[in-house]
This record gives C-alpha cells, sequence and structure tokens, in this order.
C-alpha cells in the first residue's frame, strides 16, 4: 500500500525534479516543445524562401540595368561613327566643289562656308572662352549639395551667344540653333545626350570673358557661386577647337 501511495502523491521521479529545480523552472509538457519547434521550423522555411526569392530577383534587375547601359553605350559610339562619317562626306564634298567650279563656284563656297559655321556644319577654331559648372559640395549634415540643372546650362549658353560667340559646345557637343538642352530625372541632356557634371561650356569669338560679365548670364553664374556653392569658373582660352556638329537637319532650301 506505501508503493502504490508513494505512486499516486508523487508521480514525478525526484530525479527528474530536480533537473528542472536546477534549470530555473518546471519541465514543459511535450505537446508545447513539438508545437515550438514546428512554429520555429515553419518561420525558418518562410525566411528561407524568402531569401531565395529575393537573390533570384536581384541578379535579374543588375543583368537588365547592365543591359540597359550596354545598349546606350553601343548607340553612342555608334552615333560618334556616323558623326565622323558625315565629316568626312562633307569634307569631300567642299573639295569637289572646289575642283569642278570657277569664279562663281569660289564665291559660293565662300558663302557656304560662311554658313556653315553658323549651321555648325564644321569645325571651329579660334580663341574664346571657357565655362565650367559643377555641383557644389556635399553639406556636412545633409550629406547632399546644390546640382547643376539645365536652366544653368541654358542661362550660360544664351549669354555665350548674346555675347557674341561665333560657336558654342557643351562637353564637345557643338550647338546649333536647333539643339535642346533639357532634363530627364537628375540628369542633363544636350541633343539628347546624357551628360554627367562637371559641365564644360566653350565658346569661340573675341574677347568673350569680358562681354559675358557684363550680361545677366554673367550676373547669374555669380549668383549660382555665392548663393547656392555651385563651381562656376570663367577662363579665357588661346586656342579652342569645337567639332562639327553630329545632326544637320535640313528645314528650307531654295533654288538659285
Amino acid at each position: 500500500m506505501s508503493l502504490i501511495t508513494e505512486v499516486m502523491q508523487r508521480p514525478l521521479d525526484p530525479g527528474y525534479a530536480e533537473a528542472a529545480r536546477r534549470r530555473g523552472g518546471s519541465p514543459r509538457p511535450a505537446a508545447g516543445r513539438a508545437a515550438t519547434l514546428l512554429a520555429l521550423a515553419l518561420v525558418g522555411a518562410v525566411l528561407a524562401v524568402a531569401a531565395v526569392r529575393a537573390d533570384e530577383r536581384a541578379p535579374a534587375a543588375d543583368r537588365g540595368r547592365q543591359e540597359l547601359l550596354a545598349r546606350v553605350e553601343a548607340g553612342t559610339a555608334r552615333a560618334d561613327e556616323l558623326a565622323g562619317r558625315a565629316a568626312e562626306l562633307r569634307a569631300g564634298n567642299a573639295r569637289l566643289q572646289e575642283r569642278l567650279g570657277g569664279a562663281a563656284a569660289s564665291a559660293a563656297a565662300a558663302r557656304a562656308d560662311e554658313l556653315a559655321v553658323a549651321a555648325g556644319a564644321v569645325a571651329v577654331t579660334g580663341p574664346g572662352v571657357r565655362v565650367v559648372l559643377s555641383d557644389a559640395p556635399p553639406d556636412a549634415t545633409t550629406g547632399t549639395g546644390e546640382r547643376v540643372v539645365d536652366r544653368d546650362l541654358q542661362v550660360v549658353v544664351n549669354g555665350l551667344w548674346l555675347a557674341g560667340a561665333e560657336a558654342v559646345a557643351v562637353d564637345g557637343v557643338r550647338l546649333t540653333s536647333l539643339s535642346s538642352i533639357r532634363a530627364a530625372g537628375e540628369a542633363v541632356l544636350v541633343d539628347y545626350r546624357p551628360l554627367t557634371p562637371p559641365y564644360v561650356v566653350e565658346a569661340v569669338g573675341g574677347d568673350l570673358q569680358t562681354r559675358l560679365a557684363t550680361t545677366v548670364a554673367g550676373r547669374y553664374l555669380q549668383a549660382l557661386r555665392d548663393n547656392y556653392g555651385l563651381g562656376a569658373d570663367v577662363e579665357a582660352v588661346d586656342e579652342l577647337l569645337l567639332p562639327a556638329a553630329e545632326r544637320l537637319d535640313l528645314r528650307v532650301a531654295s533654288a538659285p
């Protein structure tokens, strides 16, 4: 009877009870432990699946970006190649005109040369001015700074034309009366070509640095320096070489 009484009153083995006391608590039911393990397994599986899917998406996005960049670079290289070929053909046509024409042809060729400079059809050399626009340094608090935008380039280019520039180029892109300077997001496009700062604006013409300083563009450049911390450096250059324009669109033609 004493054995039966002991079993009924103390169903847990004293050794197990002592082990539970050393762990700082009572033993958990087996069903509770199984449910906890199952929940942890499910959470781990969900996290593993999410990680795998994230890894699958990341390379795909990176590949898409790299492919897009490659297409842009290939298109730019192709455009440069065609522009060089067009320049060679124009030079060849000019040589043929000189060989085939007489006095009238020479006069027409001289007039064509004058118009070619204004239209951006030929390269131009001579003294001029160089304007370099650059973003402001990052702020110590925010980590960002003022950026050069399309309007800044527009004001500078228009000021150079007003100061008497014969030819203007931005980062080597020759401007004509049909050229455009615009923004696409944070990028600045000149004739649909994306450019990156610093932006180098070059113009051929006499005494442009002094004339530019007296225009609205000159005061605008000073405001960019003083009020926004942008880089706006202007220097006179003894000899500049501006390339011919890449695109020439014929809008009007008439017979002599």
